[in-house]
């Protein structure tokens, strides 16, 4: 009985994937992004890539985004669970809106639930990623937070903090341009910043030392001051 115990105990665990393991074991990580334009916006997933890329990380990506839409609306359609049922990722990032209203935060929740548990399935790991209000509901960018954190703890899922992140930065930079034109979808400093929250979520950086402005693409869009500032509001939301 007890031998049969262990067995049992070690199938279990033996066959539960974490995030550590992935990003140890794995050449390439493989992510799946499910969302809306919070996340196309910039190509946040060819950022994500990019970081990878000056970190010795090869990445590659697949995208469930359009304009507007919930996690309900992806899960009513069935294609994201058919993509992730094919067990090739080994990260699922998904976000909707800011999600800070009680019946938003409830619907979140429950579509967060039901993706996480078909990742479960598929050996992938679900993140959660946090996103902000418009710049006319700031007020609510504390709503945001609490609502996309509790949805990680309640779904066990990982949780890429960009909308604490963006607090922070304003917090030491009130004037830092994280908004793009229609004061909602992120500029590209503020694409960056969310950046660093899902790649330094996904491969559990301690630091971004890999990357200077010298480096990306994107080096003529940003000060060096602000990058660093960048890089310490990801990694503060990032200890939460």
């Amino acid at each position: 009985m007890i031998l049969r115990s262990l067995v049992l105990l070690f199938t279990f665990f033996g066959g539960c994937t974490n995030a550590t393991e992935i990003t140890t074991k794995k050449s390439t990580l493989k992510i799946l992004f499910v969302g809306n334009s919070l996340t196309y916006t910039n190509d946040l997933p060819q950022l994500v890539q990019e970081m990878g890329k000056h970190d010795s990380v090869s990445i590659e990506y697949t995208t469930f985004l359009f304009p507007n839409y919930s996690l309900e609306d992806h899960w009513n359609e069935g294609k994201v669970q058919k993509e992730i049922e094919t067990g090739r990722y080994d990260f699922v990032v998904a976000q909707q809106g800011p999600s800070a209203l009680p019946e938003s935060q409830v619907l979140l929740l429950e579509y967060a639930r039901r993706l996480a548990e078909v990742c479960q399935k598929n050996n992938a790991s679900m993140a959660i990623y946090m996103v902000w209000p418009s710049s006319t509901r700031f007020l609510d960018l504390d709503n945001v937070i609490y609502s996309y954190t509790q949805a990680a703890k309640q779904t066990q899922s990982l949780l890429c903090p960009a909308g604490l992140a963006w607090k922070y930065a304003w917090q030491s930079t009130p004037s830092l341009p994280l908004y793009g034109n229609d004061n909602f979808h992120p500029s590209m400093t503020g694409s960056l910043l969310a950046a660093f929250t899902v790649y330094g979520t996904l491969t559990h950086k301690a630091n971004f030392d890999f990357l200077t402005t010298a480096k990306p693409s994107w080096s003529n869009e940003i000060s060096v001051k602000n990058l660093e500032l960048l890089k310490q509001a990801a990694l503060k939301a990032m200890e939460k």
